[in-house]
C-alpha cells in the first residue's frame, strides 16, 4: 500500500510543470488577441463619432439648400418690380444658406468643417441651390493604427419653381350663331316655337336670329339657355380661378368679344371685381355675352363712332386676330412669364369657328361703319347687308400671334345640327348651308391653335370644364417650360 502511494505522488509531481506551462501559453495568447480587439472597439467608437457628425452636417446642408431657394423665391415674390431683383434675391439666398448651415451644424465633436460658398442660380422660372461641405474628424483610437482622421464630404441640391406671371386674353365670339341654344333639347324646343310662328320667313329659324331686336330673341332669351350664356358661365368660373393666385398680381384677365372686329368688355388691367361686373357673374342668364350678340348695330363702341366696337353682320377673324396682337403689344408685349413686366400671354379663342365675310354696314372714308338700320348714330345712314359668305378660318392668320410669343388655346363649340321645316327662302337656305359646312370647321381651328391646345365642347358643363382645363394647362406648361 505505501508503495502505491509513493508511485502516485511521483506521477503528480511530474505533471505539475506541464500544467504550469499550459497556463502560461493561454496568458500569452490572450495578451496577443487583446490588442486587435481593443483596436476594433476603438475603430467602432471612432466610426460612430464620424457617422454622428456626418448625419448632423448632412441635415445642416439640407437646411441650407432649402433656405437658399426659399429665401430667394420669397424675395422675388415680394419685390416683383425691383431692378436687379434676381441678383438681389440670389445674394439674400446665399447669405441665408450660410447662416442656416452654421446654426444647424452647431458644434461638431472632434471635427473641422469647411463649407464652400453656397451656389444659387436661376434658370428662367427655376431656382436651384447647391451646398457643398467637407469635414475632417479626429480619430481617438485610430491614431494607434496610423489612421489619425476620418474624412468625408457631401453635396446637397434643392430647387423651387417660381410663380409665372400670365395674361389671359379671352377672345369671345358673339356673332349671331353663338345665339343658338346650348343643348340639342334647346334646339328642338326653339324649332318647335319657331314653327308655330305665323311669319313664314321666320319659321324654322334657328341660326343667327335670336339676338336682341329679332323676333327670335323673345323665344329664346331667358327661356332657353344659349351658347353665349354657357360660355359666359364658363368665363365667370375662370375669373374665380384667377382670383386666387400664388403671388399678388400673378394673373390678368381681359374680355374681348368680337363679331366683325374686336371690342373690349374688360381690358387686361381690370380687377377681379370689374371682370365679375362686366361679365354679370352674379346674375342669371341671359348674361353679358348674350346681350352682346349681334344686334344689327355695333356695341362697345367709343366716342359715338360706329366704326369702332364689335361691328355687325359677319365674323371676321382676319380683322380680329391682328387686333389682338396689337392689344397684347400695347399691354406690355410678349414676355416669358418670368416677371411682372415680362408676362406670358395666352389667347383663349372661344368660337364656333365659322368665318363669314358679311357686313351690316355703311362704307365711307375707306372704312366700315356699323350704325344699324335704322341708324342709331347721328350723321350716318342706315346700314345694309352685303353677301353672306360662310367659310373656314384661315389658320395662317394665327401665325403672327404665335410667332410673337403668344400661346393660342382654342375652345371649339361645334354647331348642333339644325332641324327645321323647309319653307324655302333665305332662312332655310342659311340653315342648309350651316348644316353642310359646319363639320369641316374643326380641322383649320386645330391648325390655328398652338400644339396641344385645342379643345372641343358643346354642352354647358363641357364648356365650363374645358375652359378650366385650358387654364390648368396654361399654369402647368408655364412651370415646365419657363
Amino acid at each position: 500500500m505505501p508503495g502505491f502511494l509513493n508511485r502516485a505522488r511521483s506521477l503528480v509531481d511530474r505533471a505539475a510543470p506541464l500544467s504550469r506551462a499550459r497556463s502560461g501559453n493561454v496568458t500569452i495568447l490572450f495578451a496577443l488577441s487583446l490588442l486587435p480587439m481593443v483596436g476594433l472597439l476603438g475603430y467602432g467608437v471612432d466610426y460612430g463619432v464620424a457617422i454622428t457628425d456626418k448625419a448632423k452636417l448632412d441635415a445642416a446642408a439640407d437646411a441650407a439648400a432649402i433656405a437658399a431657394v426659399a429665401t430667394a423665391k420669397a424675395y422675388i415674390a415680394a419685390n416683383p418690380t425691383q431692378a436687379n431683383v434676381t441678383a438681389n434675391a440670389i445674394a439674400a439666398g446665399i447669405a441665408q444658406a450660410t447662416s442656416a448651415f452654421t446654426v444647424n451644424a452647431g458644434t461638431v465633436p472632434f471635427a473641422q468643417v469647411q463649407l464652400q460658398t453656397p451656389q444659387l442660380v436661376r434658370t428662367s422660372q427655376t431656382l436651384k441651390s447647391t451646398v457643398v461641405y467637407s469635414a475632417t474628424v479626429k480619430n481617438n483610437f485610430g491614431q494607434i493604427f496610423r489612421t489619425p482622421t476620418t474624412n468625408f464630404s457631401n453635396t446637397v441640391t434643392a430647387s423651387a419653381d417660381l410663380a409665372s406671371y400670365l395674361d389671359f386674353y379671352l377672345l369671345l365670339d358673339v356673332s349671331g350663331s353663338m345665339g343658338l341654344p346650348a343643348t340639342t333639347a334647346g334646339m328642338t324646343q326653339l324649332a318647335s316655337k319657331n314653327n308655330d310662328m305665323k311669319w313664314d320667313y321666320q319659321q324654322g329659324c334657328q341660326f343667327a336670329c335670336h339676338y336682341p331686336g329679332n323676333d327670335g330673341w323673345g323665344l329664346a332669351a331667358g327661356k332657353i339657355q344659349l351658347r353665349s350664356d354657357a360660355v359666359n358661365n364658363a368665363v365667370c368660373s375662370l375669373i374665380q380661378r384667377a382670383a386666387n393666385p400664388t403671388v399678388a398680381n400673378q394673373y390678368r384677365v381681359g374680355l374681348y368679344p368680337f363679331i366683325n372686329q374686336m371690342g373690349t368688355l374688360a381690358d387686361i388691367n381690370s380687377s377681379i371685381a370689374t371682370l365679375n361686373t362686366a361679365a354679370q357673374c352674379t346674375l342669371s342668364w341671359p348674361l353679358a355675352l348674350t346681350s352682346l350678340l349681334d344686334t344689327g348695330t355695333t356695341q362697345l363702341y367709343t366716342n359715338n363712332d360706329p366704326s369702332t366696337g364689335i361691328g355687325s353682320g359677319g365674323t371676321h377673324f382676319e380683322v380680329v386676330l391682328p387686333q389682338m396682337k396689337t392689344a397684347i403689344t400695347n399691354a406690355g408685349g410678349f414676355g416669358d412669364g418670368s416677371g411682372i413686366n415680362a408676362r406670358k400671354p395666352f389667347v383663349f379663342l372661344i368660337t364656333d369657328g365659322m368665318q363669314n365675310g358679311q357686313h351690316y354696314y355703311v362704307y365711307k372714308n375707306n372704312k366700315y361703319y356699323y350704325p344699324g338700320n335704322p341708324s342709331k348714330f347721328s350723321g350716318y345712314g342706315n346700314a345694309d347687308f352685303d353677301t353672306s359668305t360662310p367659310s373656314q378660318i384661315d389658320p395662317t392668320l394665327c401665325t403672327a400671334l404665335k410667332n410673337a410669343g403668344a400661346t393660342i388655346s382654342i375652345l371649339y363649340i361645334p354647331y348642333n345640327i339644325i332641324t327645321f321645316k323647309d319653307y324655302g327662302g333665305i332662312v332655310a337656305g342659311e340653315n342648309k348651308k350651316v348644316n353642310a359646312f359646319s363639320p369641316t370647321l374643326a380641322t383649320p381651328l386645330q391648325s390655328c391653335a398652338s400644339p396641344g391646345y385645342f379643345y372641343t365642347a358643346n354642352s354647358p358643363d363641357d364648356i365650363k370644364s374645358s375652359l378650366n382645363a385650358m387654364f390648368d394647362q396654361a399654369l402647368q406648361v408655364a412651370r415646365l417650360t419657363q
